[in-house]
């Protein structure tokens, strides 16, 4: 760690088995099961956030949006472009190192409102309302918009081979129905 560039009093180290790092998720949710939480909305919002956009993000989000409790892990990687497998069709920031900030909170009720299911949402609007309003450049994983022309604008110049795909490998639109990307075509066979 000594090669790092990190505020020494920040650390928090941890050393977990591998297995247990893999399924840190699930951990959380047996402790949620064992309080009878773990069927309430989870609220997660997952961003791509390109390396030149961090401290900005960073300083807006966790020192003005988020400033009440957080009932989840935040989970933040930092990831190499280069190990990025481009065949998918999953949208990253155009920097060669992105980091994932996933915020994977739980709507339990909550007497205060602060860790309720409109207040989680709140919170993800402002984030991604900033992440606009300042164009960081952050593309979210797992999106969901409303109409074709957000997610073109989501996919920008990926938008065309994203379309040349669906229109080789699913023509009918059969999958993916929910995302509202494409309308279920009519087959008359």
């Amino acid at each position: 760690m000594s090669r790092l560039s990190y505020i020494p009093s920040t650390l928090f180290s941890t050393e977990v088995t591998l297995v247990d790092f893999l399924d840190r998720v699930h951990i959380s949710e047996v402790k949620l099961r064992s309080k009878g939480l773990w069927d309430v909305p989870h609220p997660w919002l997952n961003l791509l956030i390109p390396k030149s956009q961090i401290h900005n993000f960073a300083e807006e989000v966790f020192g003005n949006i988020l400033t009440g409790t957080s009932n989840g892990p935040v989970l933040i990687y930092p990831i190499n472009k280069s190990k990025w497998d481009n065949r998918t069709s999953v949208v990253i920031p155009e920097e060669d190192v992105f980091y994932l900030v996933a915020f994977l909170a739980s709507a339990v009720p909550s007497s205060n409102g602060t860790d309720g299911l409109e207040h989680i949402l709140s919170q993800n609007k402002r984030i991604l309302e900033f992440c606009k309003r300042a164009q960081l450049g952050v593309k979210q994983y797992l999106p969901h918009y409303s109409t074709q022309q957000e997610w073109m604008t989501h996919f920008g110049p990926h938008w065309e081979t994203f379309l040349q795909r669906k229109s080789v490998y699913d023509p009918l639109a059969i999958l993916a129905p929910g995302q509202r990307i494409f309308q279920k075509a009519i087959s008359f066979s």
